[in-house]
């Protein structure tokens, strides 16, 4: 697999993702609303909030599987960071 590219903004980015304190922080069922929502309307089994770190992409909010993260290079939301796009799939 080819290793996710690193955008130019990377620290901007990290910077403005650390200072929401968000990361590792405890399930919280107002997150969980919208991906419930997206399975209904996209009538998928998955779906989730994540949040890319410098080496993970960790799940805020997952409708199965029950993962908590996964390794960067090998997800799609970097490829979203830097086309500046939201990404269903």
């Amino acid at each position: 697999m080819i290793p996710a590219l690193i955008p130019d903004t990377e620290k901007e980015r990290l910077d403005a993702l650390y200072r929401y304190e968000i990361l590792d922080t405890q399930a919280e069922p107002s997150f969980d609303q919208l991906p419930l929502l997206a399975t209904y309307i996209c009538k998928t089994p998955i779906a989730l909030i994540s949040l890319l770190d410098r080496d993970r992409q960790w799940f805020k909010s997952i409708i199965e599987p029950r993962l908590t993260q996964t390794a960067r290079d090998i997800t799609f939301c970097a490829d979203c960071i830097l086309q500046n796009v939201i990404k269903i799939s």
